[in-house]
């Protein structure tokens, strides 16, 4: 799973989360495996930059940066080379 786009609330960013593990990996044990190849999910950190809406467009924000896990299949998708992104608040 590559970073999802950038300027989207926390609310946004947890449902494509969601629709990616739901659609593409299935639980298994303390786990996930793909769907596809059945191979072990991985994870990576997603750096999530946070913004305030108060200045619309421009990403600007205290500097605050959460970290989330960011799952990805070793074999169908590879190490994500995109690992950040935004939220507007």
């Amino acid at each position: 799973m590559e970073a999802p786009a950038g300027k989207r609330s926390r609310e946004e960013l947890r449902a494509a989360f969601e629709r990616h593990v739901a659609e593409h990996y299935a639980p298994k044990g303390s786990g996930f495996v793909c769907k596809k190849d059945g191979a072990e999910i991985r994870q990576t950190t997603l750096y999530v930059s946070v913004h305030a809406k108060a200045f619309g467009d421009m990403c600007a924000g205290s500097g605050e940066v959460e970290r989330l896990p960011l799952p990805y299949c070793p074999t169908c998708e590879g190490v994500p080379s995109n690992t950040s992104t935004c939220v507007h608040v």
